[in-house]
Parts: C-alpha cells; structure tokens; sequence
C-alpha cells in the first residue's frame, strides 16, 4: 500500500513540476538580442562559428555594422538577413533576380547577385586577408573557418 502511495505523490508533484514549468516558459519568453554574440553558418563544408561580439566589440576588431552589412548604407534599423538578398539554394519569389531590382547602377559596383555562400566568402575572407587573419584567398584550408 505505501509504494502505491509513493508513486501517487510523485505523480502529483511530477505534474505539479511541469505546470509551473510551462507556466514559468510562457511568462518569460526569451528575446532574441539585438546583436547576437555568436552564429552559426550551417554549410556543406561544415558549420561556420562566427563570433559576432569579437569583431563589433571595442576589445574585439571593432567593425561598425556598416563594415560587414553592406546594405542598407545608413540606416542600422533597416538591416536585412544576409539571405534576403543572397539565396543559399533556392530563390524564392522575394529573393531579387539581380542588385539592379533594389538598386541604381550608380549605387553599386557590380549588378551580379552572388549566392549565399559566394557572398560571405568574398566579405570574410577579402577583410581576413586586409587584416592579416584568417586563411588567404582560394586557400585550400577550409577548416580555419568550417570547424565543426
């Protein structure tokens, strides 16, 4: 009799537990901060840790977001996903054709929209390259940056 009494009271308080659980999850919900401290780039070559704090942080490189988020020149509020514009496979209805469908040709140097994968590339590696860090181009060492 005193086992069955057990597992009643611990099926009470396992059920009590998960009430204040799900109650506790829906009265804090978690936001997303405004600048993430690390992302991860999922590729076919490996997953990509960027760590975001070290290279906009003052004891990091201290890049402006304007150094790495091309677009738009001078509004912070008005910052896009990477992959708004440059697709990782598949173009959707949204995803321009060409820069020309957003931008004046004056406004840009080059009217070809790079991929994804092309795009971070060229930004990573061509400032790694300026700043001495990082795998130079065309490296055959792609594990520097596809870690994991």
């Amino acid at each position: 009799m005193t086992s069955k009494k057990h597992r009643t009271v611990a099926y009470a308080v396992a059920v009590h537990l998960l009430l204040i659980a799900i109650v506790c999850y829906a009265a804090f919900p978690v936001t997303q901060p405004e600048h993430p401290v690390r992302l991860v780039y999922w590729t076919n070559a490996g997953k990509v840790l960027f760590n975001h704090e070290l290279h906009t942080s003052d004891a990091g490189y201290g890049l402006s977001c304007f150094d790495c988020h091309h677009h738009p020149p001078d509004d912070d509020q008005a910052l896009m996903a990477c992959s708004r514009c440059h697709p990782q496979k598949v173009k959707d209805d949204a995803t321009p054709e060409t820069c020309l469908d957003c931008h004046e040709a004056d406004e840009i140097e080059g009217t070809e929209l790079p991929n994804k994968s092309d795009a971070f590339h060229g930004q990573c590696t061509g400032c790694h390259e300026q700043f001495g860090k990082g795998p130079p181009s065309g490296s055959e060492n792609c594990s520097k940056c596809h870690v994991m």
